[in-house]
């Protein structure tokens, strides 16, 4: 056992988190564990959330302690109020809470931070002038959503050689400090992608000739739905006993992978708990079997265990709802499928996978861990050029 002493531990970075009253939100406050992240979510910037009219006045800290609750329930005995500081007290941890609109100046007099979330709405995240605005409060800004002119750190990609895909990665990370993270469903999406990676690495190929990618999702419900009809749409819709077909940011994503013809079917919405469902379609120009694939999922797994799961058991999606992963990728010969076939004379490799993807806890979770590893020195970071670079 090495008995030297050991240096002084480095002080987490700090944070401030834009937007804390839905899921993605609040599952960040719950799930940041700065030891492990390596920065601590400080300061919150949220809207005052108003009480409502039939029941008996609730304070605005009230009721993000409730949103946070419902979030995670297992924070029952773990949240405290301070509403003289508008502090909240998270897993024994101080966070601030400055209930302001990101358009008021006032935001830009609560302090500078190494990192910020921008969990509040993706047109803030797609707007240049906005995250100017974050800009000035953090050297490094990440957004929860897609954004075409950003280079795009897709945290299943961390470390991958995407000179398999013809990719010319951006040299180092810049000087803007700004970054899309893409959607639940895209991080789902490029953990499918990894395996294909490893699986091309571990037989050895140069190439490995992507020509065609497909994904068809089931997507859990979320908060913002309806339960009344406002309209027609995946989310002004009834959810109950009501299938609606959506659409997802994932195609944004797929499109940064130069010379690649991609679809996303439906982002099919359903009236679940998440983790959701993605099947997949990747037809590839290199000969690739079913047991290198299945390797090259493990292989995944083994380098980002937090990040991307697999499983022979086709058990259902509830015995995945807790776990902290992006997406769970089933592996057994039943539900994976690889076969060669031919198409206008060229030969092709067919692989299809099946995973479930968790849009809240898993997606949180690879939200922290992008932010780690954009903060830290030397890990890998593995970014998408913007779209713009692409076409």
């Amino acid at each position: 056992m090495n008995t030297e002493p050991r240096g002084p531990v480095a002080s987490p970075k700090s944070a401030v988190l834009f937007g804390a009253g839905a899921d993605i939100g609040s599952n960040l406050l719950s799930l940041n564990d700065p030891a492990r992240d390596g920065f601590a979510i400080t300061d919150v910037v949220t809207r005052h959330i108003p009480s409502d009219k039939a029941l008996a006045p609730l304070t605005s800290m009230q009721q993000l302690a409730s949103r946070m609750l419902l979030a995670d329930p297992a924070l029952l005995d773990q949240l405290g109020i301070d509403e003289e500081t508008r502090t909240l007290t998270v897993r024994g941890r101080p966070v601030r809470i400055h209930f302001l609109d990101v358009q008021d100046d006032a935001m830009l007099e609560i302090g500078h931070f190494d990192l910020a979330i921008v969990a509040t709405h993706r047109d803030h995240i797609r707007s240049a002038e906005m995250l100017q605005r974050f800009r000035k409060l953090a050297g490094v800004v990440i957004g929860v959503a897609e954004n075409d002119s950003l280079p795009a750190f897709y945290v299943p990609l961390a470390g991958a050689d995407l000179g398999l895909l013809g990719v010319d990665t951006p040299a180092g990370l810049g000087t803007e400090g700004l970054f899309s993270l893409g959607s639940c469903q895209c991080v789902g999406w490029a953990a499918q992608l990894r395996g294909v990676l490893e699986a091309a690495t571990l037989a050895g190929v140069s190439e490995l000739g992507l020509e065609r990618a497909e994904l068809d999702i089931v997507h859990p419900d979320t908060a913002s739905s309806s339960f009344g009809t406002a309209g027609v749409g995946a989310r002004r819709e009834d959810a109950r006993d009501n299938l609606r077909p959506g659409f997802s940011q994932v195609r944004r994503s797929m499109m940064r992978l130069p010379g690649v013809s991609v679809l996303n079917t439906v982002s099919l919405r359903v009236l679940t708990q998440p983790p959701g469902y993605q099947v997949s379609r990747f037809f590839v120009r290199a000969d690739l079997d079913l047991e290198t694939v299945r390797a090259g999922f493990a292989r995944a797994h083994e380098v980002l265990p937090n990040v991307i799961r697999t499983t022979d058991i086709p058990v259902g999606s509830r015995a995945f709802s807790a776990s902290g992963v992006a997406a769970t990728v089933l592996t057994a010969p039943s539900h994976l499928h690889v076969s060669r076939l031919s198409i206008g004379g060229a030969r092709f490799t067919e692989i299809v996978t099946q995973a479930y993807v968790h849009n809240t806890v898993g997606y949180c979770a690879s939200v922290l861990e992008a932010g780690r590893r954009l903060l830290a020195d030397d890990l890998d970071v593995t970014l998408l050029p913007s779209l713009e670079l692409t076409a």
